[in-house]
């Protein structure tokens, strides 16, 4: 729990204070949104490959060393003097994200113990939540009192360095066979094309089958692009709209994360409603909260408004995550999320390269974007999420793709 609170709260620090830093100096341009972007396309390249690291490597040094190469890239942004240098840095702090983050997931079974998967989980989840919800006000008073923002970078390598340290008291988890893992080194010599053609059969074969898996995977690639983009659109309306307002970014971030913190212990109490209805209503009301932005009268509506978003936020993700539990095999899952993943990367990444300087073009119209890109395809999918599970089965999906696998596995003669 301390090594997930003192890295997140790093990290939420430094997603405020690096856009604030990169406009304040360079500007909102597509160069300012790409250094702010890059940090995703290790995930976009490769990730799918994780996990079979994960399997013939410890993951509790995999993720100590990405939590100490994490603090060295980010305690020298700072004294970085050009765009090109920091765009390096960032793309090293997600080269190790993509490795720290799967890594701890894979240990949460070293913690917590069987039949406690519920409460201890929901710790660590909190553990989270506060820490996201910590990090941007710690921001905003780092600017009201006058202090640099360099401070922040150095926050995030000091707890990522408490992180690292943390885990040794993690108890390991069981290694793989000597030969379990002596065949997956032989067999893997084409593994990134392996992983890629698996996770990519699993995800069409799922998202063809039911109709509500599909409408949701779907809509999830435009929704991380909307709040992306609504993400940068906050950037520039804090230096346009409430200049006054000293950290106006951390504070917008700060709010969403206090109604995500509501809005998943709330969306519990409606038992008796219908799935499809509150995804469809919460994803709406959403789209409206960020279009209604550049209109507010003051810094209490956009509050208001930022802490109903992250309601919404948080309630969707709760019912999606839900549902993929419910349609979706365990055995396959893990399939499904190795390809949704980098695909929604993707789509970030694409919100961050060009988000600052549609905001810096027009608030309005990239609030008005925004809305269309989150609110237009639930609109087209609403009647997807009124589906019954339908039986998706392992063989179909996974066992299909073995055959095929095996054989590009093998080596040449």
């Amino acid at each position: 729990m301390v090594s997930i609170f003192t890295v997140d709260l790093g990290t939420s620090m430094t997603a405020v204070a690096l856009p604030l830093l990169l406009i304040r100096d360079y500007g909102t341009t597509v160069a300012t949104g790409l250094t702010l972007a890059v940090r995703l396309l290790p995930s976009i390249a490769v990730g799918p490959i994780v996990g079979r690291l994960l399997a013939r490597r410890d993951p509790r040094k995999i993720a100590m060393i990405s939590s100490l190469v994490s603090a060295s890239f980010a305690a020298l942004i700072p004294v970085c003097g050009a765009l090109w240098q920091i765009q390096i840095l960032t793309l090293g702090i997600g080269l190790s994200a993509m490795l720290a983050v799967p890594a701890r997931l894979v240990l949460r079974p070293a913690v917590v113990g069987e039949g406690d998967e519920r409460r201890g989980n929901g710790l660590l989840m909190a553990a989270q939540r506060v820490s996201t919800l910590t990090g941007p006000p710690l921001v905003g008073l780092i600017i009201a009192f006058g202090r640099p923002l360099w401070i922040a970078f150095l926050v995030e390598a000091a707890t990522s360095l408490v992180a690292s340290v943390m885990m040794l008291r993690v108890p390991p988890l069981p290694p793989a066979s000597s030969e379990q893992a002596e065949s997956m080194v032989t067999k893997d010599r084409r593994v990134l094309r392996t992983a890629y053609v698996t996770s990519t059969r699993a995800l069409m074969r799922v998202i063809s089958a039911d109709a509500f898996v599909r409408g949701a995977t779907l809509t999830s690639f435009t929704y991380l692009l909307a709040v992306t983009l609504g993400r940068m659109m906050l950037v520039v309306m804090g230096a346009q709209y409430y200049p006054d307002i000293s950290g106006f970014y951390g504070w917008m971030l700060a709010a969403m994360g206090v109604g995500g913190l509501c809005g998943s212990l709330l969306i519990g109490r409606f038992k008796r409603s219908s799935t499809g209805t509150l995804y469809v209503v919460v994803m709406l009301i959403e789209a409206v909260g960020w279009l209604s932005l550049p209109w507010l009268p003051n810094f209490s509506a956009a509050i208001a408004a930022m802490l109903t978003i992250g309601i919404m936020e948080s309630a969707g993700y709760v019912l999606y995550y839900a549902e993929v539990q419910i349609r979706i095999p365990r055995t396959v899952m893990g399939y499904y999320y190795a390809a949704l993943i980098p695909i929604g990367d993707a789509f970030m990444f694409l919100g961050s390269v060009f988000g600052a300087w549609l905001a810096g073009t027009s608030v309005a119209a990239a609030a008005i974007i925004v809305a269309c890109v989150m609110g237009i395809p639930m609109l087209l999918t609403a009647r997807w999420y009124f589906t019954p599970p339908v039986i998706i089965s392992n063989i179909t999906v996974v066992c299909d793709s073995a055959p095929s696998a095996a054989k590009e596995d093998e080596p040449d003669a």
